[in-house]
C-alpha cells in the first residue's frame, strides 16, 4: 500500500479550528480544498507520515472518545482545538510509536491570523446584489433561513443579527464566517462575493 501523510490545516477563516485528514499528497489536497468557498487559502501545519490510508479515521475515532464535542459535525474532519494542541496528539503518537522522524511541523503560526493573506471586508448584500427582503438558506439544514434587512443584518427568529452570530449559534462555535455556510438562490454567498464585491 503507498506511504500517505495524516495532515493538519489551518485556515484563517475557520478560527479555532483545524482539518485533520488524510492524503497521499498533501499539497495536492491543500490546492484542492483551497478551491472550496472560503476566502483565505488553507494552510498545511503538520504532515505525518502513514503506511496507509485509514490511520486518519483510527485518530479520528481516538479524537471522538477522548472528546466528542470536539469534532464540529459527524463525518467532517473539523476540529475545536489549536494547531499546537492537534500537533500535540501525533507527537505523542510519534513518540509512542517510535517513528518521531515521520511527523514534521510546517506551520508555525499558532493563532491562524492571516496576517500574510489579503484580507477581504465582510460581505455587504448590495454590493453582491442581494436585495432587502432575500431569503438565505443555511447549508447544513435548508430548514434554517434568514431575511436581509440591511447591507449587513439579516434577521432570524425575528432578531436583528448577523450571518456569523446565527452560523455560530447554529454550529456551536465562537467565531466563525457565517457567509461560508448560507446560500442565496442556490449559490454560497462567498461564491457571489468572488464574482461581484470581491473581484478584482
Amino acid at each position: 500500500m503507498a506511504k500517505g501523510f495524516i495532515y493538519i490545516m489551518t485556515n484563517p477563516a475557520l478560527k479555532d479550528m483545524v482539518k485533520i485528514g488524510y492524503a497521499t499528497d498533501v499539497e495536492a489536497r491543500r490546492k484542492q480544498l483551497s478551491t472550496t468557498a472560503l476566502p483565505y487559502d488553507y494552510e498545511v501545519y503538520a504532515t505525518y507520515e502513514t503506511a496507509g490510508n485509514l490511520e486518519d479515521k483510527k485518530l479520528h475515532k481516538m479524537i471522538d472518545n477522548l472528546n466528542p464535542d470536539l469534532r464540529v459535525s459527524k463525518n467532517r474532519e473539523f476540529y475545536v482545538m489549536t494547531p499546537k494542541e492537534a500537533y500535540d496528539l501525533l507527537e505523542a503518537i510519534a513518540t509512542i510509536s517510535g517513528t518521531i522522524e515521520k511527523l514534521k511541523r510546517i506551520g508555525n503560526n499558532d493563532s491562524q491570523a492571516p496576517a500574510q493573506h489579503i484580507k477581504r471586508p465582510p460581505i455587504n448584500f448590495f454590493e453582491c446584489g442581494i436585495p432587502i427582503g432575500a431569503e438565505l438558506v443555511f447549508t447544513e439544514n435548508p430548514t434554517v433561513k434568514v431575511t436581509v434587512i440591511s447591507d449587513r443584518k439579516v434577521q432570524w427568529n425575528e432578531e436583528e443579527t448577523s450571518l456569523s452570530a446565527v452560523a455560530g449559534a447554529l454550529k456551536h462555535i465562537k467565531a466563525i464566517q457565517g457567509s461560508a455556510f448560507f446560500t442565496y438562490q442556490g449559490e454560497l454567498l462567498t461564491e457571489i462575493a468572488e464574482r461581484t464585491q470581491w473581484r478584482e
